[in-house]
């Protein structure tokens, strides 16, 4: 079976359900910060010498478009789209000739490490993306984008300390929340990505059970240049919500930044580096929810080794010669509009059997036992 035929069967781009969250304590400090542009390869600017915020106010971001690498900003298609998402995480640009680098997985082509514009790792863009458009049609980003206009999901970026236009400081904070389904009554509402927007928050990410309580997901130590918000942690988590399993996915080395202008964020950005083996273990724990066929067999093996071919770099965002590469680089890209800060709490969901845990065994001996003495009669 194909890698895409089934992650089109799981959902995990078609009936995408993604939130954005960084591990709580980590900062813009961190050691394992990629490159900065102001060093002229592809990274973030550099955390800028200038006075700390002096604003106390919230503003809350929906992520209002999402982008894969198989389309431009304007959403036009482009194969080589992938080059500008992502940022420099391990400092090189490498080549399929490069000999710096981790050791691919066997089987795997020469060309999974080249990297794109400026050094940006991005593997999944490269390597992934190309293979679910070839089944699941090259608009699959743009249905993603669809379902989060219609309301069905997005990632909310709550930032205390911005102020205006071309600002420059340091001292930000926030906190990023999940957005569940905007119309929980079902009766049509869509979300109009302005302040009269109360999009309603799935519960898992909360500290208490309400809004106030605040995320267990706080970004600390961010700062913004001229204009340009970012925020690095050591980790984040993708979130996807599949056949209404919740499946986790830890990003390493994760930056996220946006362009702040007004009620508009632009030219959004989340990078990092998957853990290969995390990834795959995630989604063996959902795969036969959606399709038994994976439950057993060589099926899911198949999907798990395209994924271990796709492997660039190591899971911790470094890249060294001697050691097999562990992680598939990530770059995605976002436009954000400014929604009211959240009131309401989603109902929380709950998962479904799954169908690959086998049968208890007094039920199959109970059986058997049957089978065996109508047969001795």
């Amino acid at each position: 079976m194909k890698l895409v035929k089934t992650l089109t069967l799981l959902g995990i781009m078609a009936g995408l359900g993604l939130v954005v969250v960084a591990e709580q304590g980590c900062s813009s400090s961190a050691t394992t910060a990629p490159t900065t542009g102001d060093q002229g390869v592809g990274g973030p600017p550099a955390k800028p010498s200038a006075p700390a915020t002096t604003s106390s106010d919230f503003k809350t971001f929906a992520v209002s478009e999402l982008y894969f690498g198989d389309t431009d900003r304007s959403g036009s298609p482009n194969s080589n789209a992938w080059k500008t998402y992502g940022y420099n995480l391990d400092g090189k640009a490498t080549t399929d000739k490069s000999t710096d680098v981790c050791t691919l997985e066997s089987g795997a082509s020469k060309t999974t490490q080249t990297d794109g514009d400026q050094g940006r790792d991005n593997s999944f863009g490269k390597n992934i993306v190309p293979i679910i458009t070839s089944v699941a049609g090259s608009d699959f980003g743009k249905k993603v984008t669809d379902s989060i206009k219609e309301g069905s999901f997005t990632v909310l970026l709550d930032i205390k300390g911005l102020t205006g236009e071309k600002q420059t400081n340091i001292g930000l904070s926030g906190q990023l929340f999940a957005g569940g389904n905007f119309d929980q009554a079902k009766k049509g509402a869509k979300p109009t990505f302005t302040t009269a927007d109360d999009w309603p928050l799935q519960p898992e990410l909360l500290n208490g059970a309400t809004a106030e309580s605040g995320s267990k997901i706080q970004l600390t130590d961010a700062y913004i240049v001229n204009g340009t918000f970012v925020a690095q942690a050591s980790k984040i988590t993708l979130s996807l919500s599949i056949s209404g399993q919740n499946l986790s996915i830890t990003i390493n080395k994760a930056v996220i930044t946006m362009d702040v202008s007004g009620s508009e964020a632009k030219n959004g950005t989340i990078a990092g580096v998957i853990n290969t083996e995390e990834l795959i273990n995630g989604l063996k724990s959902v795969a036969g929810r959606i399709s038994t066929s994976l439950c057993k067999g060589d099926a899911f093996e198949n999907i798990a080794q395209q994924l271990r071919q796709a492997s660039d770099i190591n899971s911790d965002g470094t890249n060294t010669s001697g050691a097999k590469c562990t992680g598939i680089s990530v770059g995605l890209g976002f436009n954000a509009k400014q929604i009211g800060r959240p009131k309401t709490v989603a109902a929380k969901g709950s998962d479904s059997p799954d169908p690959c845990k086998e049968t208890p065994d007094a039920g199959a001996d109970s059986g058997s036992a049957i089978q065996d003495a109508g047969g001795g009669g």
